[in-house]
């Protein structure tokens, strides 16, 4: 068997498995109906994975992977683009991700207790080393009187509260789902100015 007629077979058992963990959650997913929705043999999902725990933990690395590498650093060099639009481009690369990925974010939302602590600590530290980004954007914020004086630790964590929250509810929701760069804008008007209308920040407006 050649290389792609390989890469083909895998991507198969993957997307069935997706489907399969979202739908039925890990614990009710047996290996026998991951290949029967892939239409691959049982013997050929032991040739990529060991069990069901290795497959639904390849998924994972592999989706933490790519939200790692859409969260650009902030740069804060000459000619970089204001900090607040480099977070707003860096929650509009992970909201399309996620949501794109549907079957794969209500698995990872829905499934964690499946999961070895190994897998996850490298779920925890991917929230904390995005919720560290955002501390530094703001403390960045805050030295330049862009953003108000604040504990930018609470403030980094209610963001990505926020944002898992909402990926939560779209993920699961039946409803039309609101474009990604009307979720940006809420989401950072909501961070940036809160409910009150005395409270709107005018910095909403440099991200539209």
């Amino acid at each position: 068997m050649n290389s792609q007629a390989r890469d083909l077979r895998k991507h198969r058992l993957v997307d069935s498995a997706k489907l399969a963990f979202a739908d039925r959650g890990y614990h009710e997913t047996s290996i026998t109906e991951i290949v029967r929705q892939a239409r691959i043999a049982r013997s050929t999902f032991y040739q990529y994975f060991d069990s069901k725990l290795h497959i639904f933990e390849s998924i994972l690395e592999s989706f933490l992977q790519d939200l790692h590498e859409s969260i650009e650093p902030i740069s804060v060099t000459p000619g970089s683009a204001p900090t607040l639009i480099q977070i707003q481009d860096n929650l509009a690369r992970v909201l399309n991700l996620v949501l794109e990925e549907g079957d794969l974010t209500r698995m990872l939302m829905h499934n964690t207790g499946a999961l070895d602590r190994t897998m996850v600590r490298r779920l925890e530290d991917f929230y904390s080393q995005a919720a560290g980004m955002i501390q530094r954007s703001l403390t960045r914020g805050v030295s330049m009187n862009l953003v108000r004086p604040c504990d930018t630790t609470i403030v980094s964590y209610s963001i990505i509260g926020a944002v898992k929250e909402v990926i939560f509810q779209l993920s699961t929701s039946k409803d039309v789902r609101p474009s990604t760069p009307d979720l940006v804008s809420q989401l950072l008007d909501f961070a940036m100015g809160g409910i009150l209308v005395q409270s709107q920040n005018p910095l909403a407006r440099l991200v539209r």
